[in-house]
């Protein structure tokens, strides 16, 4: 029922069919308190989603530069990278304004965006986007700290002493938004509502798409007893970020007003799109009349004496607020004045940085500090720290710490979320393109140098492996871990496992560990004969020619060599059928059942599977398999194996023993762990 109700809320609200809307929400409220929040998240949603309709596509955003906060669009003061590589400024994250990234909608905090017990983990800011910062804008770097000064002295409950400062910066700078909303917090916070709505009118005017603004009138409006036109502001900044949390807590908070306001409504404009004129005169009017505000917008009062001001409390305001001819810019008082349209301020725009003078873009501010070249895919660590990815992770092999600053990376590795910074990867496209194509160039001759398969092929020196048997391996040691990494980027997915001779290993699936190791299945592929002997970052490589079977065409020989196959096919069933149930059932887990004989027994260049599953359960010495394994005549590894099977069916009670004693040591080799171990 609970699913019903959701999708019917889903399709009648974008219909504009909200009356339906508010009766299905009124009565699902009436189910009880957890059932009820649910569905209302399901009608805000719907609401949202409304509005967006209706208002069509969004507008622009206002003026962008090369380093822009993907948050709140202004310049990236103290620039932070999150798990999913996108940057936002610290006064984003640090107010917690969102759940989800508004690039790619992936959580910002860990465990499905929500917070643990434990205290969250500091913002470390970006070192190199943050350098990069201070040397192409130094000044708007200083107004950013200037904010963060700002901040803490709102967060103390200083506001008269942050009033006095912002108003000092205004002066100096009256076109500074970020400075105005300071202001309108500092107003709020002495309880003079007004003045905080025109400098909050003024943003809006600059910055039409910027959400956070108006969840700040929204709650100006709240504070003063205007839940209604407070839950539209709300809404709207929904609308435009709909992952922005407080406003989205806000609305779930006034459950009741917000059935009130549809009700009211009746569900025809609830959700209008409002322009900032319009939007600035709503807002004036609800703080100016209670009585022509319950008439004319039908919006629900919570207090019928707000506060307005601290000077005055319980008094309405007379003078009303519409600015759609006019803006406003400060005073000396720190006040505001009206202006008419075509005058211009200070810094009307929210970025005054643009392009980038050509002698201050460096090449060295793009390297990495490991390998010393120019940063290719490049990845930001949760201490700020930024490396090629393939950097990174080759160093994460050896300890899970930075290689900069030694904090531990554990929570990171155990991720494995190495996310490439968008920002930096962006500016290095856009100011170094000639540098950024020769190391892509220079990236991928040795991405191919690392796909040869006859050439420095990359080789394990550990144990026997066969063609289409299964062949487990946990992977732990540095170099190791680099070999795989390298098989799988490269697409071949492919390395050798030899002592002289060996068979190619086909890695079907790699399960990482948190601290890094890793389980690989692998299954045999092609055998190969080493012809040179190589080394490449601490593992082996070789140079090898690889081995099939030679194909008997004389049809007596064929029909002989199919005599002796299926005879020593069945002696081997006869083997693993009188075998003991423990050692029958564990080959059965690790190996898989024996392959079927096959029709055509030189069809494949390895010649029939079931030789080799055989060859890797019978507990012979490894001298023995290799020299099977080196073999290109069938009728020859034939023969091999029946002289195995025969040698083990002499004398059953003494061969128990043997094989008990040497069938238990591979065991212990290959099952105890269930992999090999390298």
């Amino acid at each position: 029922a609970d699913g019903r109700q959701e999708l019917l809320l889903a399709r009648l609200v974008p219909a504009s069919r909200l009356k339906e809307a508010v009766g299905a929400s009124l009565a699902s409220l009436c189910l009880g308190p957890l059932g009820g929040a649910q569905r209302l998240g399901t009608l805000v949603d719907c609401l949202v989603l409304n509005y967006r309709l209706r208002q069509g596509p969004g507008r622009e955003r206002g003026a962008e530069g090369p380093l822009r906060c993907c948050g709140c669009g202004r310049f990236l003061g103290e620039p932070v990278t999150v798990p999913c590589g996108h940057t936002y400024c610290r006064r984003c994250l640090r107010r917690e304004l969102r759940a989800r990234c508004r690039c790619c909608r992936d959580w910002l905090l860990p465990a499905g965006g929500t917070s643990t017990a434990a205290a969250p983990a500091p913002l470390r800011t970006s070192v190199v986007l943050n350098r990069l910062a201070e040397k192409w804008f130094p000044g708007e770097c200083e107004r950013a700290r200037a904010g963060t000064r700002l901040e803490e002295l709102l967060a103390q409950g200083r506001f008269r002493e942050a009033l006095g400062a912002v108003n000092q910066a205004l002066r100096a700078d009256s076109g500074d938004l970020m400075l105005r909303i300071y202001r309108a917090e500092s107003y709020v916070g002495l309880q003079e509502y007004k003045t905080a709505i025109e400098d909050l009118n003024f943003v809006i005017s600059k910055m039409p798409n910027w959400p956070e603004v108006y969840f700040q009138k929204g709650k100006v409006l709240q504070d003063s007893g205007f839940v209604g036109d407070a839950l539209q502001l709300f809404l709207q900044c929904l609308a435009l970020d709909e992952d922005f949390l407080p406003a989205k807590l806000e609305v779930e908070k006034n459950t009741v007003q917000l059935i009130l306001l549809l009700q009211s409504l009746g569900g025809s404009d609830v959700l209008e799109p409002v322009s900032g004129g319009l939007n600035r005169a709503q807002s004036a009017h609800a703080l100016n009349s209670t009585k022509d505000l319950a008439k004319e917008d039908g919006l629900k009062r919570v207090s019928s004496e707000p506060l307005l001001s601290g000077q005055g409390k319980g008094a309405l305001l007379k003078r009303k607020l519409s600015f759609s001819e006019q803006d406003t810019v400060v005073c000396e008082d720190g006040r505001n004045k009206h202006k008419k349209q075509g005058e211009s301020t200070k810094r009307d725009m929210t970025l005054a940085c643009g392009t980038i003078p050509g002698d201050l873009i460096d090449v060295s501010d793009f390297e990495c500090s490991l390998c010393m070249r120019l940063f290719f895919e490049p990845v930001t660590t949760p201490c700020g720290h930024t490396f090629c990815k393939g950097c990174l992770e080759r160093c994460l092999d050896h300890a899970p710490q930075c290689p900069l600053c030694k904090e531990s990376l554990k929570e990171y590795l155990a991720s494995r979320k190495y996310s490439i910074t968008e920002l930096l990867e962006e500016l290095i496209m856009k100011y170094l393109s000639d540098e950024l194509f020769e190391r892509k160039r220079i990236h991928a001759e040795e991405t191919a140098e690392h796909s040869n398969l006859t050439k420095n092929v990359p080789m394990f020196v550990c144990t026997m492996a066969y063609p289409t048997v299964p062949c487990p391996l946990h992977v732990f040691e540095p170099r190791y871990r680099l070999m795989i990494r390298r098989s799988m980027e490269t697409g071949t997915k492919q390395f050798g496992m030899c002592i002289n001779y060996g068979c190619m290993l086909q890695i079907r699936n790699v399960h990482f560990l948190p601290d890094g190791r890793s389980v690989v299945d692998t299954i045999g592929g092609k055998r190969f004969r080493v012809l040179r002997r190589g080394m490449k970052d601490g593992y082996c490589t070789a140079d090898i020619e690889y081995l099939e079977d030679v194909k008997v065409a004389d049809q007596e020989e064929l029909k002989k060599l199919r005599e002796l196959h299926n005879f020593v096919y069945n002696q081997a069933c006869s083997w693993f059928q009188n075998l003991r149930n423990k050692f029958r059932t564990q080959i059965l887990q690790h190996f898989g059942p024996m392959p079927d004989r096959e029709e055509n027994i030189q069809a494949m260049p390895n010649g029939p599977a079931w030789c080799w599953w055989l060859l890797a359960v019978l507990p012979v010495d490894p001298r023995y398999q290799l020299s099977v394994l080196s073999m290109m005549s069938l009728k020859d590894r034939l023969i091999k194996i029946q002289h195995i099977l025969t040698y083990f069916s002499r004398d059953q009670s003494n061969i128990s023993d043997l094989f008990t004693s040497c069938f238990s040591c591979l065991l212990d080799e290959i099952l105890g762990s269930g992999k090999h171990q390298v």
